[in-house]
């Protein structure tokens, strides 16, 4: 017996489907696709538990007779090639003829379709890629498949699928991708009988782009350039749009959504500038490149390209960028006019524990690092972080406090009861750069960074919440939320978690959220946009393979909250503002670093002193 042999078909079939078929959304991509290549204007994508127990797809494209039904089930069997030379002038997203086989080498498939006047449809019904039934049907002109129990021969594959809403996350993505790449074609995703995304035939790519990305269409900027007969078009968020990762930029080349790292690098340098360290531009770029000088055929699953000439492509993208940005005037700074300007100064940053400030009856002596208050000059205009003025800025005195938004309750005063007894009352010297507070703490020279110190100190306050279920405080007017569909989707699966910690939210109708309580640790005011930040930073996440216990969530909730609602880099502080926050960083627990392992402050003490002056 030879020990080469030809595996089995239906084995062939399952191992192929491996390549192909990943998760409820790569059969959505390959069905999807199919749709678009069909030149379907409307289409709906239907989820059932995230795809796991069934999903379908129907267009109104232009339907299949029998005979290609049942030909476009047999592998290599496509409509989109036919000889090799072909793919040097590809037009559209599949034509490997390997998706549909696949997928129903691995489900149970079935495909209803009819060309446009046909008198009759047909229906094909396939179970783990064998054909149980061909034959006419009622249907309407255009294409409905449905895909069943997947994985249902392929335990091994099954168990690796995630969460129903973490495979929704994934189709919610998708389909979004889809609508940009497809602006003139009508998308609808419904999820459980509920719809959660639809971006009408009449809805522009900046609306498309602006809802996909929660923010304005009129900040995003039209961009353009031609290079070396590649052309290059789109929209790019101005700066302040900008976040810490890459997940709000996509890229198109010859309509295909892909990944490029080489095309995400010129589209970052493009804003230099304008942008700090870490923070990515947002947006759509389309590239339309000569078929011969790229490749499409590099990956299974047609997400990445190899193009001929690196530096062309480069070239392009930077210059459409870094020229729309200039010809737009865009700068990292909202400028103010005269006539709009205000020139008061911001509330100083409270933090959440920090008592009002004593009235003060009689003047006190000024400390060596606290002068008087100049006189004030008839007219100065403000101090601009973009520009510091050689002129001493106009001080003035500060504003009584508003009343706090959190509730005097014996919980609340059981929060902010001190950890443990205060130590020797530290001496704030100065405020470095609204970032380092230097302060002489226990005979040292002390250099904290104010967030992480705030960061530490609110992480601890809310883990001593106990039960975790009881430290809230109901507002009185609940706040709603509207959300992205992916965020909305988070919320729903951890609202457990989050109702734990003290955020209570209600369902509101479609992608909306009441929010009913918040905790005592976070300060109201700033509990909307920490629970903001807090989902969509999660929702990016969303493709981790981790899988984290409830208690994980919960430390991670709390890791989370504490940064989002903490005082930032830049906040400038009072001088009793510091020392409360000094204080109260001697009271918590693991004080030298904050929940994320970053050190919140520098000690240099007699010995490191002496050290540093060559006395030791």
């Amino acid at each position: 017996m030879p020990r080469v042999q030809i595996l089995e078909k239906s084995v062939a079939e399952r191992i192929a489907a491996g390549e192909v078929v990943e998760r409820p959304a790569s059969v959505v991509k390959e069905l999807l696709e199919n749709s678009l290549d069909a030149q379907a204007r409307q289409v709906t994508v239907e989820l059932v538990q995230g795809g796991t127990k069934s999903l379908s797809v129907s267009d109104d494209g232009c339907g299949m007779g029998p005979e290609d039904a049942r030909l476009a089930l047999e592998r290599f069997a496509t409509s989109k090639i036919s000889r090799w030379e072909d793919l040097c002038s590809l037009h559209s997203y599949g034509f490997r003829g390997e998706a549909l086989p696949s997928i129903a080498a691995v489900s149970r498939f079935t495909i209803l379709t009819c060309e446009p006047g046909a008198e009759a449809g047909t229906e094909v019904v396939v179970t783990g890629g064998v054909i149980e039934r061909c034959g006419p049907a009622a249907a309407v002109p255009g294409t409905r498949i449905t895909v069943e129990d997947l994985f249902f021969n392929t335990p091994a594959r099954k168990k690796f699928l995630r969460s129903p809403a973490a495979e929704t996350s994934q189709v919610v993505d998708l389909v979004g991708k889809a609508a940009l790449s497809q602006p003139h074609v009508q998308l609808r995703l419904v999820s459980n009988a509920r719809e959660m995304l639809h971006f009408p035939a009449q809805m522009g790519l900046a609306e498309r782009l602006g809802l996909l990305l929660k923010v304005d269409a009129g900040q995003l900027v039209a961009v353009e350039a031609q290079v070396e007969g590649v052309s290059v078009r789109g929209l790019v968020g101005l700066p302040a749009l900008a976040r810490p990762n890459r997940t709000g930029q996509f890229l198109l080349v010859n309509g295909r959504i892909i990944r490029s790292a080489l095309l995400s690098q010129a589209w970052l340098e493009g804003f230099t500038p304008l942008l700090p360290r870490g923070k990515y531009p947002v947006g759509i770029l389309s590239l339309e490149v000569h078929g011969e000088l790229v490749d499409v055929n590099v990956h299974p699953t047609k997400s990445e390209v190899r193009f001929a000439n690196n530096q062309h492509i480069f070239r392009a993208v930077y210059r459409a960028v870094a020229r729309g940005l200039e010809a737009h005037g865009a700068d990292t700074v909202q400028h103010q006019t005269l006539e709009d300007a205000s020139w008061e100064r911001p509330e100083p940053v409270a933090l959440p524990w920090d008592p009002p400030e004593p009235v003060r009856e009689a003047p006190e002596v000024s400390e060596p690092w606290d002068p008087p208050e100049p006189a004030r000059p008839a007219w100065q205009p403000p101090e601009s972080r973009a520009y510091r003025s050689p002129a001493p800025a106009y001080q003035p005195p500060a504003r009584e406090r508003p009343a706090r938004s959190y509730a005097t309750t014996p919980q609340s005063l059981e929060l902010f009861r001190p950890l443990s007894v205060a130590s020797e009352e530290p001496t704030p010297l100065a405020q470095l750069h609204d970032t380092y507070l230097v302060a002489l703490v226990r005979g040292e020279l002390w250099v904290v960074d104010q967030h992480t110190a705030h960061e530490r100190i609110l992480y601890e306050r809310l883990s001593h919440l106990a039960p975790l279920e009881q430290g809230a405080q109901g507002l009185v007017i609940p706040e709603v939320l509207e959300l992205s569909p992916l965020v909305a989707e988070l919320a729903s699966e951890r609202a457990s978690d989050l109702l734990a910690l003290g955020f209570e939210l209600e369902p509101f109708g479609g992608n909306s959220f009441q929010l009913r309580s918040v905790p005592y640790g976070i300060p109201a005011r700033k509990a909307v946009p920490t629970l903001r930040g807090v989902l969509e930073e999660l929702a990016e996440e969303k493709v981790s393979v981790r899988h984290h216990t409830a208690e994980e969530w919960r430390e991670r909730l709390r890791a989370m909250m504490a940064c989002k609602a903490a005082v930032k880099a830049g906040d400038p502080l009072e001088k009793h503002e510091m020392r409360v926050l000094l204080r109260e960083l001697l009271e918590v627990e693991h004080s030298p670093y904050c929940p994320h392992g970053r050190p919140t402050r520098v000690r240099l003490d007699q010995a490191t002193l002496e050290k540093l002056f060559h006395r030791a």
